[in-house]
C-alpha cells in the first residue's frame, strides 16, 4: 500500500496509481485531521482515506481544537477558513489547510491567513487573484467537487416516484443583514442609493466590482443611520464589505423573482427552508443533502442552479450535486463553468431570465437531447471533478511549496 508518508516526497503520478487500500493501516503515513463541517469534509476524508493517509474527523469544539497539541498531526483540514484553528496550527507549526467554498466567507481577510504554515484554496479564483495582489502568499484555486461514488450506491425507494417534476430549484432563501437591520433604518435618499447599486448587479458583470461605486459618504451615512457596523478586515475594505451586503439583497430579491417568472410557466418545485414559505406558491420543504437531493435531482427533468451574483468565478456546490446524480443541470454563467464543462453538451448556461425560460420550454420537449447532456455531464463529473482528484491538486501544491517550488494557481489558471 502507498502512503503519504512525512517524508512529504511523494509525486502527483504517485498518488494516482497507488489509491487501491481505502483503509491505511501504516503508522508512517502522514496523519490529516480533518474537522467535520455540514458537506464536503466526509467526502474529503474519504478520498484521504483512498489515498493512504491517517484521518482522523472531529467536531469544531475548542477542546478538539486545543487536543491538536497532543494529537500532533501533520495537517489539519478545515472546510472554509477558520482563523483560531490557523492560529494553534502556526504555533504547533502544523500546516493549515483550509478549502473554501462559500462566498463571502469573511475570515480569509483576517491577517492569519497569511501565517507560513497556513495554505488556502478557494472554489473562485477571482477571489484568490485578489488576495494575491494584496501580499497573501499561499493562496491557490481549488474547485468543488463531487463523491460519484457515495451518491450511486444510495439505494431506490418507493418513495422516489413522488420526486418527479418538470422543473426543480433545490436553494435556501436566507434573509439578509441588508433587508433586516439596515434597510429600514435608513433615510429616504440613502435607501434609494443602496437601491440602485442593488438593481445595477441585475446586469451581469464577470467580475463584482460593486464597491468601485461605494464612496465614504456612503459609507457613513449607512453607519450612522442603521447603527450597523461596517467593520472591514485586514484585507477587505468596509466598501467591499458593504458591497457584499448589498449583493446579498440582491441575491434574496433574484432567487424571489426568478421562482414566481418559473412558477408561471411550468410546473415548479423549490426546495430549502422555511424562508421560502409565503414568497411562492411551489415550496416543497427542506431537502436532506445526502438522501434526499441526488433523488430529486434524477427525478427533475430540468434542475436550476442560479450562482449568486457576487460569486464572481466560482461554481457552487450545486452545480456538482445536480450532476453527480445524473440529473439535468441549467445554470446562469460563471467563468469557471467553461474552465471545467462544455456549455450543451454538459449542461446549459442561460443568459437571463427570457433566455431561461425558453430554454426549459426547449428542453421539456426534448427529452432525448436532455438525457444525452445529463450522461455526458456525469461522465464529464467523474473523469475529472473527483474529490479524490481535488486532494491529490490539494497535496500536490502543499508539498510543491514545501520543497521550496513555486507552484501555480491551479491547473486551470496557471
Amino acid at each position: 500500500m502507498f502512503a503519504w508518508c512525512t517524508s512529504h516526497q511523494a509525486t502527483l503520478q504517485e498518488v494516482a496509481v497507488n489509491t487501491e487500500h481505502p483503509q491505511p493501516t501504516d503508522a508512517t503515513a502522514a496523519h490529516v485531521v480533518v474537522f467535520e463541517s455540514p458537506v464536503v469534509s466526509r467526502d474529503c476524508a474519504d478520498a484521504l482515506r483512498t489515498l493512504g493517509f491517517r484521518v482522523t474527523c472531529l467536531p469544531v469544539t475548542e477542546d478538539n481544537v486545543m487536543a491538536l497539541m497532543t494529537r500532533q498531526p501533520d495537517y489539519v483540514l478545515t472546510i472554509n477558513f477558520n482563523r483560531y484553528i490557523c492560529e494553534v496550527c502556526e504555533l504547533l507549526k502544523v500546516c493549515y489547510l483550509a478549502w473554501v467554498i462559500d462566498t463571502p466567507c469573511y475570515p480569509i481577510y483576517d491577517g492569519a491567513i497569511n501565517n507560513p504554515h497556513s495554505f488556502t484554496f478557494l472554489y473562485d479564483a477571482a477571489i484568490a487573484l485578489r488576495l494575491r495582489g494584496r501580499g497573501v502568499g499561499q493562496v491557490y484555486h481549488l474547485p468543488v467537487a463531487a463523491n460519484v461514488e457515495r451518491i450511486a450506491q444510495i439505494a431506490p425507494s418507493g418513495e422516489d416516484a413522488g420526486l418527479a417534476c418538470d422543473v426543480s430549484f433545490v436553494a435556501n432563501l436566507t434573509a439578509t443583514e441588508y433587508g433586516t437591520l439596515i434597510q429600514p433604518k435608513l433615510s429616504v435618499s440613502t435607501r434609494a442609493r443602496c437601491t440602485a447599486l442593488i438593481d445595477s448587479l441585475a446586469r451581469p458583470t464577470e467580475l463584482f466590482q460593486l464597491d468601485e461605486q461605494i464612496d465614504e459618504a456612503l459609507i457613513a451615512k449607512v453607519t450612522s443611520e442603521s447603527g450597523y457596523p461596517l467593520a472591514g478586515e485586514h484585507y477587505l475594505s468596509k466598501a467591499e464589505k458593504l458591497a457584499y451586503l448589498l449583493g446579498r439583497e440582491h441575491s434574496w430579491r433574484e432567487r424571489i423573482e426568478l421562482a414566481r417568472q418559473l412558477e408561471a410557466r411550468f410546473a415548479l418545485r423549490v426546495y430549502g427552508n422555511a424562508e421560502w414559505q409565503g414568497q411562492i406558491g411551489c415550496y416543497a420543504g427542506h431537502a436532506d443533502h445526502f438522501e434526499q437531493m441526488p433523488k430529486i435531482f434524477q427525478r427533475s427533468k430540468i434542475n436550476l442552479n442560479l450562482s449568486r451574483s457576487f460569486v464572481e468565478y466560482g461554481l457552487p456546490m450545486r452545480v456538482f450535486d445536480v450532476l453527480s446524480g445524473g440529473g439535468f443541470l441549467v445554470t446562469n454563467d460563471k467563468q469557471d463553468l467553461h474552465k471545467l464543462f462544455t456549455n450543451g453538451k454538459d449542461l446549459v448556461i442561460f443568459r437571463d431570465t427570457q433566455d431561461l425560460l425558453e430554454i426549459c420550454a426547449y428542453y421539456l420537449d426534448h427529452e432525448q437531447e436532455r438525457q444525452a447532456i445529463a450522461a455526458q455531464g456525469l461522465s464529464t463529473l467523474r473523469e475529472h471533478h473527483t474529490f479524490l482528484l481535488r486532494m491529490i491538486d490539494l497535496f500536490t501544491t502543499v508539498q510543491t511549496v514545501r520543497a521550496g517550488q513555486p507552484a501555480s494557481l491551479s491547473r486551470w489558471y496557471p
